[in-house]
């Protein structure tokens, strides 16, 4: 530490905290805990003052970021109050960040703005209230308002000063939507992509290094490597650093991540389409699956960039520049600009991007970035571009509906062409799963055999860091299409076949050497900077293991406890468990679905090429297949990993996840259901009380089907207040005038909540808020009902005293067993749906005609309270 001798207490910690800041460089955070404590001890120590919690907002923040952990509200607001407390716009833009994330959608605009903007004018934020009239700016432009969007990000430049971010990304944003609003607005969201971007460099220790980065994009263009472009931001992935000082050509410098940056070459020759630059520098950085390749000529920056991953290689090259002022491998003068293109055909693609130095002082660089690339065609001739093809073109999305395409030519085409083991793995696992999509979708293929549900292909890589190994993915390959009823337990069986990804995100890697020995650890981590994981691992002997794949010695078992998945993803967490075999790596998956922990869903090893060291091994060649084990219901799920080594000696997987359900007999009578045939056996069997036990919760299953089969009311708003209105009639009727049985209230407020939605689809205002009110009493009810709580579900005559555990979907017979329930989400608690469907801006736009409203807005206030309260 830059400490001296004559420096008061005061001064020591203030340092510290400074330097505590410049972990923002490292890309490990290893060891940062450490530090945090200490420093934070000190802040804590400091005497009152607005200093000390200016200094006390950087800390914690950074702690937020970087420690695993509860990220609770009592710690977010301590940040906020020492963010107010200490002046800190930094910590400040950090707090309206995620308070704006927090708000649905559908509404984020009218938050911001009529919330948070004056908040921040009241409070004196300066750059914070710059952030917040950006991120209005671009929600306005998404409503297409582009008026006051570009009214908004005038507001931006008026407010801060050009030596902040914000006001460089304000720039690019309104570069970027006028080029849109011009040139793209009426083309193929699916062909183009437009991205600008604000990035800020440091100059720390007398050298320029990489500090953050803001952008966003326009267009939906997939099939073209989206992050080639960061070039400058690339090349200093490794903590920061464009070159070191001091290396010789040939010697390498390791971060503090394993990334490598090395000095290749100090005297390349390079063509550009500005010419050609003798005695350029090459350093290549290694960062996890990509090797990037940057030549800088002295005095005028980087003049060639390559970006290496999975197989492929994109160049960009300098088209031009201009060089108002600075030296060094990267002048720094405001005003200098570099533009780049890419070698791809013109005939095929379109590229350009552009930087421009919009400030420069001796602290720091501010760079903007405007980038345009659109495509024209694919190349017949090319296997990448036939492969992005099938990636980019397989479906489309318009009007609300995904419409699947004939891609079969490029199908053929790419087994034509491919040549290397990389490409030929990758059109193997790519072609049959978009063929399978294809063949298993009745509005496509109407001779399907079978209906699709759970389909994927995907390109990762495997990835060593120490004692552990990471599977990562590669978003720009990969392909799905899903057709998913949440709530049928025997279709959920197939999210399982995401094996390894599950793993991953589970416990932060597919194996960490510590679970050789047995033992109970724990993984806390950030997950897409969104989830906060949780999990605990038990590692335990488990002999030997048979599998369809043969029967493995010495295998260890790991069992999960996953906590952080919410809404959609929480089959990702819960109850899971792992089978290793030396030499062969996964071999059995056991899922216990969430909510459901009576069902499970087994995966096994049926099929697999190449040994290995270790209980993960990753080889060139090695082939892993699993199948899930006795589904029901003529459901199939498997998932086929093949690994080959690309150029740099990365391990890249390629997986065929299928999820499909064989098309059914003609069945024409209920008897030949599965419980019902159970109740005629026993019927059969003179085990009458056991029959009319199976009788009564085939009865409630039929119930249920009837109220929570598809509804096929969309588009049409009489048929759905109809129907939600004969529902509460039904449930109504249930508790045989004695009021609805409390295990029906929660679907009895969900069909007054729709019903509330189609009427004012209907014009019929006054009752649709007389129906809004009453789902809103009903919910808050349905909220005091603890979860667990036992249920009676009518007449114990008809239901035989069968009860529902209420957030179980799981339902309890009067000999105190228990069963897996069909349609369980009849009985959670989801009390949070109705402020997501009055603020979502997609599928509930009956509501349209009143969201302008002040009571709808009042209303809409009360749902988000009993959300939160429940």
């Amino acid at each position: 530490m830059n400490e001296e001798i004559r420096d008061t207490f005061v001064k020591k910690v203030m340092k510290k905290v400074e330097e505590m800041k410049l972990w923002q460089l490292m890309n490990s955070k290893d060891g940062f805990e450490v530090v945090y404590n200490d420093v934070l001890k000190d802040v804590e120590e400091l005497p009152e003052s607005i200093d000390k919690y200016h200094a006390l907002a950087d800390v914690l923040m950074r702690g937020w970021w970087w420690l695993p952990g509860d990220k609770n509200d009592a710690l977010f607001a301590r940040i906020v109050e020492a963010a107010e407390k200490g002046r800190n716009d930094e910590v400040m833009q950090f707090v309206v960040s995620r308070e704006d994330l927090k708000v649905s959608y559908g509404v984020r605009h009218e938050f911001i703005r009529d919330k948070q903007i004056p908040r921040l004018e009241k409070l004196g934020f300066v750059k914070s209230l710059a952030h917040e009239w950006f991120w209005l700016g671009k929600a306005y432009f998404e409503n297409k308002e582009t008026e006051k969007g570009f009214e908004a990000f005038e507001k931006v430049l008026s407010i801060i000063k050009p030596s902040d971010l914000y006001y460089a990304y304000a720039i690019a944003a309104t570069k970027m939507e006028r080029k849109h609003l011009k040139e793209y607005a009426d083309k193929d969201e699916d062909k183009y992509r437009l991205r600008c971007a604000a990035e800020e460099y440091r100059l720390i220790n007398g050298k320029l290094c990489r500090w953050n980065q803001e952008w966003y994009s326009n267009g939906h263009l997939i099939s073209f490597d989206l992050e080639i472009d960061f070039i400058f931001r690339n090349a200093s992935l490794c903590d920061g650093n464009f070159i070191i000082e001091g290396l010789r050509v040939g010697d390498t410098y390791t971060g503090s991540d394993g990334t490598t940056l090395a000095y290749a070459e100090d005297s390349a020759e390079v063509e550009t389409p500005c010419g050609t630059f003798e005695s350029c520098q090459l350093w290549i950085t290694k960062h996890k699956e990509a090797t990037y390749y940057t030549y800088y000529k002295q005095d005028v920056g980087i003049v060639k960039h390559v970006r290496q991953c999975d197989g492929v290689k994109e160049t960009r090259l300098l088209k031009s520049y201009d060089i108002v002022g600075g030296k060094g491998i990267l002048p720094s003068h405001t005003g200098n600009s570099w533009e780049y293109v890419s070698d791809n055909n013109p005939k095929f693609i379109l590229h350009s991007s552009r930087f421009v130095m919009s400030h420069a002082d001796d602290k720091k660089v501010l760079l903007i970035q405007n980038c345009e690339i659109e495509r024209l065609g694919y190349d017949d001739n090319s296997w990448i571009d036939m492969i992005q093809h099938i990636r980019n073109e397989y479906c489309s999305y318009k009007d609300g509906k995904y419409t699947l395409h004939d891609v079969s030519h490029a199908v053929e085409r790419a087994r034509i062409l491919a040549q290397t083991p990389m490409q030929r793995a990758h059109t193997k696992a790519a072609c049959s799963v978009v063929e399978r999509i294809l063949a298993t979708d009745p509005s496509f293929n109407p001779d399907y055999m079978h209906t699709g549900h759970w389909n994927f292909f995907r390109k990762g890589y495997a990835l060593g860091k120490g004692s552990r190994l990471e599977y990562m993915d590669n978003y720009r390959w990969s392909f799905e299409w899903k057709n998913v009823r949440w709530g049928n337990v025997s279709e959920e069986a197939l999210l399982f076949n995401d094996i390894y990804d599950i793993l991953q995100n589970g416990t932060n890697c597919i194996w960490c050497d510590e679970w050789v020995e047995e033992g109970e650890y724990v993984e806390e981590f950030l997950l897409w900077n969104s989830y906060y994981i949780k999990t605990t691992i038990v590692s335990e002997k488990a002999g030997e293991i048979a599998t369809k794949a043969g029967t493995f010695n010495d295998c260890i078992k790991l069992s999960l406890d996953i906590k952080g998945f919410d809404t959609g993803l929480t089959y990702r967490g819960g109850r899971k468990e792992y089978y290793f075999a030396p030499g062969v790596g996964i071999i059995r998956t056991v899922n216990y679905h969430p909510g459901k922990e009576l069902a499970k869903t087994v995966y096994e090893l049926t099929a697999y090429e190449g040994v290995g060291k270790g209980f993960m091994p990753v080889g060139d060649g090695m082939m892993r297949k699993y199948e899930a084990q006795n589904l029901t219901d003529g459901y199939i799920g498997s998932a086929e990993y093949t690994y080959v080594v690309d150029e740099d000696g990365n391990i890249v997987i390629f997986e065929d996840r299928c999820g499909i359900r064989k098309k059914p007999e003609i069945v024409t009578q209920y008897s030949s259901i599965y419980g019902e045939v159970i109740e005629e056996d026993l019927w059969r069997q003179g085990k009458y009380e056991e029959s009319r036990l199976r009788e009564s919760v085939n009865k409630l299953q039929l119930v249920l089907h009837m109220l929570e089969r598809p509804k096929r009311n969309r588009g049409n708003a009489e048929r759905a207040v109809a129907w939600f209105k004969y529902s509460m009639g039904m449930c109504e009727f249930l508790g045989e005038g004695k009021g609805v049985p409390r295990a029906w209230l929660g679907l009895y407020a969900s069909c007054c909540f729709r019903a509330a939605c189609a009427l004012f689809g209907c014009g019929q205002r006054d009752e649709g808020y007389n129906y809004l009110e009453r789902a809103l009493e009903l919910y808050a009810k349905w909220t005091e009902i603890p979860d667990g709580t036992p249920l009676e579900v009518g007449s114990k005559l008809i239901f035989g005293g069968v009860k529902v555990i209420k957030g179980s979907g799981i339902i309890e017979l009067p000999d105190g067993t228990t069963e897996l329930l069909q349609y369980d989400w009849c009985f959670q608690d989801n009390s949070g749906f109705m402020y997501y469907s009055m603020t979502v801006t997609r599928g509930w736009e009956w509501f349209d005609s009143v969201r302008n409203e002040e009571r709808f807005k009042e209303f809409m206030e009360h749902a988000r309270k009993l959300m939160e309260k429940s």
